[in-house]
């Protein structure tokens, strides 16, 4: 018994494993280009999130110290409020800025930590390699005299 195929939605083709319809006209870049295309899309958009953020945060923090400041008019408050605004702004990205640096250190440092001690595992399993080669010739070697 054959089970028929499902028709596919107008506009849209299967593919030839069976797999799920994309739309007509889509190229079949693979199952782990969308992923990919789907991260760097999803990176990007909490990327612009995050700098929202941070631009509301810092009109929030430039609205409260210029409020704190009774003695100056409705222009002269905005006016303040703008630049604690810019400095909080260009504070932040200086702290983001020395945090990548520090990141690419790091990682930079673990990197050529993990090499050294990779090499070092290598070495140390080819060295006990080579002993355990020399104890088996050597055992062979008397079991041979003994039997010969």
């Amino acid at each position: 018994m054959t089970v028929p195929r499902r028709s596919e939605p107008h506009g849209s083709v299967g593919h030839e494993d069976g797999g799920s319809p994309r739309p007509a006209g889509c190229p079949d870049r693979g199952p782990h280009a969308l992923t990919a295309e789907a991260a760097d899309g999803i990176t990007r958009l909490e990327g612009f999130l995050l700098a929202q953020r941070a631009r509301s945060e810092a009109a929030e923090a430039g609205l409260a110290f210029a409020r704190r400041l009774p003695w100056l008019d409705p222009r002269q408050e905005a006016e303040a409020a703008g630049a604690f605004e810019q400095e909080y702004l260009a504070l932040r990205r200086r702290m983001l800025q020395a945090t990548v640096a520090r990141a690419e250190e790091l990682r930079e440092e673990y990197s050529r930590r993990y090499a050294f001690l990779r090499r070092r595992l290598v070495a140390t399993v080819l060295g006990v390699g080579g002993a355990m080669s020399a104890v088996l010739a050597v055992v062979l070697a008397v079991v041979a005299r003994g039997a010969g």
